[in-house]
């Protein structure tokens, strides 16, 4: 790998430290993820102790080179998983583009670029249903079980 690979590798890895963590809880973050895929190619070893408890993408594949059938799996299902699993190769572009996506996410470019207006966040018809949606996942506004009724029966 050569040396502005690494370079444009450990930029990229300086500004997913710097992307927000994401607000709703998934099993894997993008971020973590991103981070765990571009450490190895920058030469950044991996942070704390409890990143390091959870298994690499390169552990399991050995996991599964080592084992002829774990849990319950068949081989030729195993092979299958084996093939799918990415080897990936980076070059300088390649990165340079990933460094390029991630600024215009982190920027807002598209979301200024495609801006929404007011006819389509506030309906006529029901003009405060995504304040609704908005706040239930914030967490902020419970519907009741008749409020919720209401709101099927009459729309509002």
């Amino acid at each position: 790998m050569s040396q502005a690979t690494k370079e444009s590798a450990k930029q990229l890895v300086k500004l997913l430290e710097k992307f927000p963590k994401e607000r709703v809880k998934h099993l894997i973050s993008f971020k973590e993820s991103q981070l765990d895929r571009f450490r190895p190619v920058a030469g950044i070893e991996t942070g704390s102790a409890s990143e390091q408890s959870k298994p690499s993408l390169a552990e399991i594949k050995d996991i599964i080179n080592r084992t002829s059938g774990p849990l319950g799996l068949k081989k030729d299902l195993l092979k299958k998983v084996q093939e799918a699993l990415p080897e990936e190769h980076f070059n300088d572009t390649q990165i340079q583009e990933q460094i390029r996506s991630l600024n215009a996410i982190m920027s807002d470019k598209y979301k200024n670029y495609y801006a929404v207006g007011d006819k389509l966040y506030k309906p006529a018809g029901n003009p405060i249903y995504y304040k609704r949606l908005h706040d239930e996942i914030e967490g902020k506004g419970k519907e009741t079980f008749f409020t919720a009724m209401r709101t099927v029966v009459f729309g509002k």
